[in-house]
């Protein structure tokens, strides 16, 4: 069995009209939703972890956000995936500060 890639893509919550309606608002927003995501970073188990904006925005689909992440095995997903650290930080950080996501795996040959 190969490795496993991990993809998430996020929406990122945009602040309501009356909380902030400037430009530099909602720029705080995402960066406060995008800090909150990198906590994932803290929590052990994907050997490769990277995160970042849609590089064509165009072609982003309203996806601000992304994440992908290499595991050793199917398992070691799941084990990341129910883990009390990983479950913390989507429930505290995550999805306060998304509309979205969609989460996408699959096995690398080898």
């Amino acid at each position: 069995m190969g490795k496993i890639v991990h993809i998430v893509l996020w929406k990122l919550r945009r602040p309501s009209s009356s909380s902030s309606s400037s430009i530099s608002g909602a720029e705080d927003v995402f960066a406060q939703a995008k800090s909150a995501i990198a906590n994932l970073k803290n929590v052990p188990g994907p050997e490769q972890f990277q995160l970042g904006p849609p590089l064509l925005v165009a072609r982003a689909k309203g996806f601000d956000w992304g994440l992908y992440s290499v595991f050793a095995s199917k398992e070691a997903l799941q084990t990341y995936a129910v883990s009390d650290a990983h479950v913390k930080v989507v429930e505290e950080h995550v999805k306060p500060n998304v509309e979205d996501v969609l989460a996408y795996d699959f096995e690398l040959d080898q």
